[in-house]
């Protein structure tokens, strides 16, 4: 009985030092590892995927000031690619290009990706919310220099399940409402809204949009509750602009609601291409018409045009119709922002007479 007693004794402190041996490295090997790949105190886990894709070191520099001018007329880029690696967003930020345009603000757009289950996970470019934090650090040291302004739009790729092979991202495209509508299916990547809007106060952002297109990613039926529902979770993190970054040229604003926002952007261009310049700026003016309604329904005190530009593919807009926006814009609206023109398009005939309409407006 004694002999029985003492293996047994034995045997149970063995599993113990056993059991606190491996709990011992499982914690130590986590520590290790809670950096991985858009892995994320908050919103953002990792759920696998690539890691870094770039070799550059994170920028450390001290925080900008914000240019001294204030802006009185947005002369914007959407340039949202920007926020990448030349090396993998094609685009060279050419601060000397920009100013000889007229520019004096430009919107960067930082993007996530979210699946079915609601899980939100950062790009391979930027795994962790410090190495985000830098480039947006690093950006706004360059383009405050430049005495530019920043705007920061939150982008949402939906992708149904984060395991399958495949390239990071793409195209934003409709959530399915059956998805999208599920209670609290948001609240991961309304936690990746409350970290961007920290890094867009700690850098001097100038107008923060917690999402691009909401109306068009979420559906307006959700959009009309999210827009409001995140207000208070930006304001808490961050006291400067905040952007509703709309489309909303089918009339979606007629069932938004606006309210608390301090800029509206719209994006004025006909569901269906006119090829008839006139009957195309009689458009666009009633499309601004229909922003400056809501702004004014909501107590909105800014509008601007979102974005304007590019067609698809490498191609943007005929100069002229770009030219139509640009002086409506000026007349009726508190800024523009122009599809940022890619280098394709550049060395076009149509894209020097697109730098010729923006010079001609926004130097003015």
């Amino acid at each position: 009985m004694k002999r029985r007693s003492k293996l047994f004794w034995i045997l149970l402190v063995s599993s113990l030092i056993a059991l606190a041996g491996a709990s011992f490295y499982f914690f130590f090997q986590n520590r290790g590892q809670q950096q991985g790949w858009g892995q994320r105190p908050g919103g953002a886990q990792n759920f696998g995927g690539p890691p870094q894709t770039s070799s550059r070191p994170r920028w450390n520099g001290p925080i900008p000031d914000p240019p001294k001018d204030r802006i009185t007329y947005y002369k914007g880029l959407w340039s949202g690619n920007l926020v990448y690696p030349e090396e993998h967003s094609g685009l060279k930020l050419d601060l000397e290009k920009y100013k000889s345009w007229g520019v004096n603000i430009v919107n960067i757009a930082p993007g996530f990706e979210i699946n079915s289950k609601g899980e939100v996970r950062y790009p391979p470019d930027f795994p962790t919310n410090e190495d985000l934090d830098a480039r947006v650090g690093e950006l706004a040291t360059k383009f405050y220099k430049a005495n530019i302004h920043l705007t920061m739009t939150v982008m949402v790729h939906y992708k149904e399940d984060f395991s399958k092979a495949g390239d990071w991202a793409g195209a934003p495209i409709e959530i399915p409402k059956e998805v999208v509508g599920q209670k609290g299916y948001l609240d991961k990547f309304n936690k990746v809204v409350e970290d961007m809007a920290k890094i867009a106060q700690k850098y001097h952002v100038e107008m923060f949009a917690p999402m691009n297109e909401p109306e068009n990613i979420f559906g307006v039926k959700v959009a009309s509750s999210w827009n409001q529902e995140i207000l208070p979770k930006i304001r808490k993190n961050y006291q400067g602009k905040i952007f509703y970054k709309g489309d909303l040229h089918k009339g979606e604003g007629d069932d938004l609601n606006f309210k608390g926002y301090g800029v509206l952007g719209i994006m004025p261009y006909p569901a269906e291409p006119l090829t008839n310049i006139e009957a195309l700026r009689r458009i666009i003016d009633s499309n601004m018409d229909k922003g400056l309604a809501w702004a004014k329904r909501d107590g909105v005190p800014e509008v601007v045009v979102a974005e304007h530009g590019f067609k698809g593919g490498n191609e943007m807009w005929p100069a002229e119709n770009i030219g139509i926006v640009l002086e409506e814009g000026s007349k009726k609206l508190n800024g523009v922002f122009l599809s940022d023109p890619l280098p394709a398009v550049l060395k076009t005939s149509n894209g020097e007479q697109i730098v010729g309409e923006m010079k001609r407006w926004f130097l003015k």
